[in-house]
């Protein structure tokens, strides 16, 4: 069977609301960086698996 999507990126989309991106706006321009930049840090920084320490 065919699949339906036309869409067939390998990257995916955040949805964030108006006032987080104009904090995040902000943010990026005064640290001279892209708003992208800013969200893969966090979110990378949030999904990392730690590793357990013996």
């Amino acid at each position: 069977m065919k699949s339906q999507q036309s869409d067939k990126k390998t990257t995916k989309q955040v949805r964030i609301d108006t006032g987080l991106h104009k904090l995040l706006k902000v943010k990026a321009a005064r640290s001279s960086t892209s708003i992208k930049a800013l969200l893969e840090e966090c979110l990378g920084d949030l999904l990392a698996v730690d590793e357990k320490r013996e």
